[in-house]
């Protein structure tokens, strides 16, 4: 999403206002998605994203969760399983390469402490630059866009 963008900020501002009101009943399943565990009451889900933006959404990236995604239910955090063209990720052997464990488990803490502070009421924006934070300060990667080697 553009975020200079006047459409980008309104249609993550309804998203986000949107969240608590989803059905607690509405979930998507299929090859493309695998619960691979929990951490912190979310269920955490390798997917493949490639899928996700040729069948759900162009704007599905490296990861996401329901107050970004109107798609992902609010107890699940999805990760993609590989990088994708236009990523912006550094360290990249080859177009479509797997994520590491470690982009794996950075990205997942991103996109929960982004939920986290979106449920506070935090811009989709700003909650975003903190979660980028979080993932320097835990130090899974030197830089959250950057692949192991």
């Amino acid at each position: 999403m553009d975020r200079n963008s006047r459409c980008s900020k309104e249609i993550a501002l309804a998203i986000q206002n949107r969240a608590k009101n989803k059905d607690k009943n509405f979930t998507l399943s299929g090859s493309w998605k695998k619960v691979v565990g929990i951490r912190d009451g979310f269920k955490i889900c390798a997917v493949d994203g490639e899928w996700i933006r040729n069948n759900i959404s162009v704007l599905y990236g490296a990861g996401g969760h329901g107050y970004v995604h109107e798609f992902i239910p609010l107890d699940e955090i999805w990760v993609s399983t590989h990088h994708y063209p236009g990523c912006g990720c550094d360290n990249l052997k080859s177009e479509n390469q797997p994520v590491s464990r470690q982009y794996f488990d950075s990205t997942a803490i991103h996109e929960i402490t982004e939920f986290r502070e979106m449920v506070k009421g935090v811009p989709f924006w700003k909650a975003h630059e903190i979660a980028l934070q979080m993932e320097r300060d835990v130090g899974i990667l030197e830089d959250p866009h950057t692949e192991v080697d």
